[in-house]
């Protein structure tokens, strides 16, 4: 059967996503050269100035060919959500529906994506212009945590006894005066987060939210103070804003007015074209890039000698924990033979985890945009481009029909994938909290903590501990 969009009166907005390295910047030029539009970059880390060549950034030429939205726009050091991401794209794309153009978004960022194809995520939208980060009292710098990330857990005691500084949340409206002061008290510890540890920071969290906490592990810092921040911006707990959210998460933002592309190629070829594509950014000068980066911006990130956390901002990019060590080299160990191994060791490293980073981005597009059963499914067309002397015919000319047959409220000879529903899912809780006695480990997810139980680590342990309790009975029978 033809497919054909509802609601074509609309102008569509195209999402082009895909695994990187699959064309995705030049399927987006073309597309926007054709419909005279501009695009948006759905990129988190292509929104840093800086770090052109290892985040792949569409050259200074290609901007001129078509305006380009969200790139360049923050300095390394500060942190953006991707609410501050929605915020400012669905302005950006507003304007252009406005305006009679067709907004192309592109980017290997899903959850930036999810965020402006679903009616998901908490904040007002007022003040788009301003980043959340700038207007927020804290402005944590990554430096400043990277001493409290691998701390003792904290004891049951000392998590009653922040419960008791800080009380409970007041329900009630006769206890306003208390509620302001424990948000004021409150507010005052999230300023100078920093100095706790992730388990002082839950506990915070578990005094106003604790059915919050008890869906976030302490070692996920950032959430946890993010759902702290929503109830001292808000005064509502996270919680349940999330449960209410729950009711209209599935829906689309723009229904029967939203095409998505998956850019797709042959595994064995992909991880070639990958492989390559690291070899060319090396030529373009990748290294010094990083060297460069990491001088002005890293170093003094680092504290006695421990490498800086690689998991906040523009410094989770790929490539700076891949090429680490040799960063930290001095120029004349660099142009050592140790130097110029770790170099190679480096570049290797980079080769692995990109086609990592890859399989891992079809996935996630796989389960976030098709799998989920409670969400409704926008059309989500598959283009191979697997052969490149095969682009205009299955790849640029399919998008295109694709496209006209919207705009011109007719079938399209193309169909769309079909959703792959997970049963599973429906099943699965994601906030459980489970606690394998065996590890001693708090794990969050029915999923997650499956894994954990068939894991070689969690065996190895069950199978010491074992082997300690069959000695230590073997100990006492000898003792009678």
């Amino acid at each position: 059967m033809a497919f054909r969009t509802a609601m074509s009166s609309k102008i569509p907005m195209v999402i082009i996503l895909g695994a990187t390295g699959t064309g995705k910047t030049k399927l987006s030029l073309e597309l926007a050269q054709r419909y005279g539009t501009e695009i948006i970059s759905a990129d988190s880390m292509q929104i840093y100035k800086g770090l052109d060549i290892v985040t792949a950034k569409a050259s200074e030429t290609e901007r001129q060919l078509v305006p380009h939205h969200l790139l360049d726009i923050l300095e390394p050091h500060q942190n953006f959500t991707v609410v501050d991401f929605r915020n400012r794209a669905l302005k950006i794309i507003d304007n252009l529906t406005q305006q009679g153009k067709i907004p192309i978004i592109v980017g290997g960022t899903n959850y930036y994506i999810e965020s402006i194809v679903y009616k998901i995520l908490v904040e007002d939208m007022d003040d788009t212009n301003a980043l959340l980060w700038d207007c927020s009292r804290r402005k944590r710098d990554f430096i400043d945590q990277d001493h409290v990330g691998g701390k003792k857990m904290k004891t049951n005691t000392d998590d009653e006894a922040i419960r008791s500084k800080h009380e409970t949340v007041p329900d009630n409206e006769e206890n306003q005066d208390a509620l302001i002061e424990l948000r004021k008290k409150i507010q005052e510890d999230v300023d100078n987060e920093a100095k706790k540890t992730n388990e002082e920071v839950h506990a915070l969290l578990k005094s106003i939210d604790p059915v919050m906490a008890s869906r976030l592990h302490p070692n996920n810092r950032r959430k946890v103070l993010r759902s702290i921040e929503v109830w001292l911006k808000s005064g509502r707990r996270h919680s349940e804003v999330l449960d209410e959210q729950k009711l209209s998460e599935g829906e689309m933002r723009r229904p029967g007015a939203t095409i998505l592309f998956w850019l797709k190629c042959e595994q064995s070829i992909h991880d070639e074209r990958l492989n390559a594509r690291v070899d060319s950014m090396i030529e373009e000068g990748l290294v010094d890039e990083l060297l460069d980066f990491h001088d002005r911006h890293n170093k003094e990130r680092m504290q006695d000698g421990k490498p800086p956390d690689y998991t906040k901002g523009v410094f989770q990019t790929l490539g700076f924990k891949e090429f680490h060590e040799y960063l930290i080299l001095s120029e004349n160990k660099r142009n050592s033979d140790e130097g110029r191994k770790l170099l190679e060791q480096s570049i290797e490293n980079m080769k692995i985890g990109t086609r990592r980073y890859a399989r891992r981005q079809n996935k996630m597009i796989l389960g976030r945009f098709l799998q989920i059963p409670t969400r409704e499914v926008p059309p989500v067309f598959e283009l191979d481009t697997t052969d490149i002397n095969k682009w205009n015919e299955e790849v640029l000319n399919k998008a295109i029909c694709v496209i006209d047959s919207f705009t011109s409220n007719t079938c399209s000879k193309y169909e769309p994938l079909k959703p792959k529903i997970n049963e599973e899912k429906l099943t699965l809780n994601v906030h459980s909290s489970n606690y394998c006695d065996v590890c001693n480990r708090l794990i969050i997810g029915d999923k997650e903590y499956a894994i954990h139980l068939a894991s070689n680590k969690h065996r190895k342990v069950l199978k010491k501990k074992s082997e300690l309790a069959e000695e230590e009975l073997e100990q006492k029978l000898l003792a009678d």
